[in-house]
């Protein structure tokens, strides 16, 4: 039986042909792995940029609330501290209750406003898995941030009407409009109602201390 061996020259070729195919083949991987590179920082990039238009959002909107929340507060916080003098000072019941027909009508207000604390661009980056190409310090901004609002968002839905007595404050109003409140009972609610406010205002003031944070690290990674 005779075998041919092959030449020299043979076998060069054919090593030549198949280290330029690997090459070809590391090239390609090389180049897919750049495009997806860029692909994620781009998305990553687009992502952040939503995510921080939304905070600043919602850092508007928590300014204008609590600037309404405040304007009505103080009307209560005024109501309640001359109720409180005039019964320390005796004033006659009939007396007290006359003003809320007059200047203390403003203070019995309970319109609390609260934020609707938007969060859709971070629920997109989430699905879009955006957020596994962040930087780990703006991630964890973000996730800091985003879990504080929906702690807000908690308290804010709850967290006033713990310290309001529905039913009693109906029946508080229905007795100043038929005349058989008193200023102890109005005090009662007033203080109820400041007490609120306070509460609301308190948590959306700590929650805009933190979101300048999350606007910085966009900053940072820009």
């Amino acid at each position: 039986m005779h075998f041919e061996v092959p030449k020299s020259k043979r076998l060069k070729e054919f090593g030549g042909e198949y280290v330029m195919i690997v090459i070809s083949i590391l090239t390609a991987l090389a180049l897919e792995h750049t495009f997806q590179a860029f692909d994620h920082r781009q998305l990553a990039h687009e992502a952040s940029e939503k995510i921080e238009a939304e905070l600043r959002a919602n850092a508007r909107e928590i300014n204008d609330v609590l600037a309404h929340n405040e304007r009505d507060l103080a009307q209560v916080k005024k109501v309640r501290s001359e109720l409180l003098q005039g019964i320390r000072d005796k004033v006659a019941d009939d007396a007290l209750m006359a003003r809320f027909q007059t200047d203390w009508k403003p203070g019995l207000v309970l319109s609390i406003t609260v934020p609707s604390l938007r969060h859709e661009a971070w629920d997109a980056a989430v699905a879009n898995q955006a957020v596994t190409w962040m930087a780990d310090e703006q991630l964890q901004r973000y996730v800091t941030a985003y879990a504080d609002i929906r702690d807000v968002q908690a308290l804010s839905t709850g967290g006033g009407t713990h310290f309001v007595d529905g039913p009693r404050m109906t029946d508080m109003m229905s007795d100043l409009e038929i005349g058989t409140a008193t200023p102890h009972e109005m005090l009662k609610a007033l203080t109820q109602v400041r007490s609120a406010y306070a509460s609301i205002d308190g948590n959306l003031q700590s929650l805009l201390r933190d979101l300048p944070k999350a606007d910085n690290a966009v900053a940072a990674a820009h």
